[in-house]
């Protein structure tokens, strides 16, 4: 039986380790690296910070652009945040504990990976579609970093593991019966959804299934479908739970900080052009340039394979694909430039290769051919997309490569904070900093309350944000900034220079 024992996770920790050693995943671990601090990871790391300075409130995520007010924002679930603080209060604030956290929750999902694979595929096959999966560029890069969909990805995998061990019939494997793994199974997908509610396509697929599974022509197999449908229930309590608070806190304190809701667009133009946009970039970042074809080919292949697949794997690559395929089409305008929002679909490749050997099993032996020419594009699929993602990762982090897409440079602000802080300038005070191009980039590395000015910014924005905060002090990293604001106060009072950073007392 393929159950997690001491020998097969000590196993796989060797292997796994090698391999993010080769491939440099454990590069950027301890330190504060340049490629993290940009928009949507400054917000996340800024949500576990304040945790951690403000007294472990769980209920009340804030980020550091707080309007000079409470910055209490609503987000979903900060599980990987909250976790995170907790780590900073235990052994000091230092980012690498965040990243580890995510690190190890990756980890873990992806021995669930390979233990699922192993259940259709032998050991070897199984190592191979690891490292295909993990040498995309975009799940490296993430899964040493601040971003949820990371951490919710290493459950949903737990999660399909344990839905497969509880309830899908395999040919010579006895099912889980254990309590212990329902409720592992109801708590893993619960947290995935509630962290990302991009996972809430696996629960989908999940429930989708088991309901299929009542029409009798369509002959799906599945065990214990009463307790299914109950363990299918469970994991929805604590994602909706937190949906309605979090919209509390939005109406209450007026700030959906994170985005809580479908996105509109206006126009098919607009539609066609963000369809456009994702095409051009993210895909090569998710499976190297050359695979991409490669990788399409298999998506659409189970669907010609019926007759050689069990019935509940069919139906369910089916669904998952489709369901994908459908989320990305409504939420198009986050995956034009979030590359992240891809990481929560991965488990589709899963169920579809997992198709694809249950079927491959079957095909009769003078078709052996086949099944060699498979494995040999296999073996040359891993090589391609491992040297890729081995130079992508690294170029992530080397300034001047168009990958390194940090807006502001962690050495200067680390320097420039603590000449600030000996003015006695921190969190209590009220500051008013420009330009940033998202809103908690500078204010999370300087550690200080206020808002951000954007170079976008018009002069009524401007005027919106000075009148707002009343800051009592103004940062520039930029000379036109200065200029541009000087009008706005009476005075502005040089206090500290550092490099290109200034720090301004405010006269009214």
């Amino acid at each position: 039986m393929i159950r997690p024992s001491l020998i097969s996770v000590l196993k796989f920790s060797i292997v796994w380790c090698i391999f993010n050693w080769w491939i440099g995943g454990f590069n950027h671990l301890n330190e504060r690296p340049r490629g993290v601090h940009q928009g949507a990871q400054c917000d996340r790391a800024s949500l576990a910070f304040n945790y951690y300075a403000d007294g472990l409130q769980f209920l009340y995520p804030e980020v550091h652009e707080n309007r000079c007010n409470d910055g209490v924002v609503s987000c979903e679930l900060p599980l990987s945040n909250y976790l995170s603080a907790l780590l900073y209060k235990a052994f000091g604030f230092n980012e690498k504990y965040f990243r580890l956290l995510t690190f190890l929750f990756v980890s873990i999902g992806m021995f669930a990976f390979w233990l699922m694979l192993k259940l259709y595929f032998k050991t070897i096959t199984a190592y191979l579609l690891l490292f295909l999966l993990n040498g995309s560029p975009i799940l490296l890069f993430y899964s040493s970093n601040f971003i949820p969909d990371a951490s919710s990805l290493g459950l949903v995998l737990v999660s399909w593991f344990l839905f497969f061990k509880l309830f899908i019939k395999h040919p010579y494997q006895p099912n889980y019966q254990k309590r212990i793994y329902y409720v592992l199974f109801v708590f893993a997908l619960s947290f995935a959804i509630a962290s990302k509610t991009t996972s809430l396509i696996q629960w989908i697929s999940m429930t989708l299934l088991c309901l299929l599974s009542y029409i009798k022509f369509l002959k799906i197999e599945l065990v214990n479908k009463k307790r299914m449908l109950l363990s299918l229930f469970f994991p929805l309590i604590i994602p909706v739970a937190w949906q309605l608070w979090a919209r509390h806190l939005g109406k209450l304190h007026n700030s959906e900080f994170f985005m809580m809701h479908i996105p509109v667009m206006n126009t098919w133009q607009e539609y066609q052009t963000a369809w456009h946009v994702y095409i051009a970039n993210w895909p090569a970042e998710t499976f190297s340039a050359p695979l991409q074809y490669f990788i399409l080919f298999f998506l659409i292949l189970p669907f010609f394979l019926k007759k050689y697949t069990d019935n509940h794997l069919w139906y369910l690559t089916m669904l998952n694909t489709i369901g994908s395929f459908l989320f990305m089409a409504i939420m198009i305008q986050q995956f034009m430039y979030h590359d992240y929002y891809i990481l929560c679909l991965l488990p589709c490749f899963l169920l579809n290769w997992i198709a694809i050997g249950n079927a491959i099993q079957k095909i009769k032996s003078p078709y052996w051919w086949v099944k060699i020419g498979l494995f040999i594009m296999l073996l040359m699929a891993v090589k391609i997309q491992l040297l890729y993602g081995k130079l992508n990762l690294e170029a992530r982090y080397t300034p001047g490569n168009y990958w390194e897409q940090s807006q502001q440079v962690t050495k200067d602000y680390s320097e420039f904070k603590i000449l600030i802080n000996k003015r006695g300038i921190g969190r209590k005070n009220c500051v008013l900093v420009g330009y940033d191009g998202a809103p908690n980039n500078v204010l999370y590395l300087l550690d200080l309350s206020g808002r951000r000015i954007n170079k976008d910014f018009n002069d009524e924005q401007i005027l919106e944000a000075v009148n707002e905060i009343n800051p009592q002090y103004l940062i520039s990293n930029d000379s036109n900034f200065t200029a541009r604001i000087n009008p706005y106060f009476k005075k502005l009072d040089l206090l500290e220079k550092h490099e290109y950073l200034e720090l301004y007392r405010v006269e009214y």
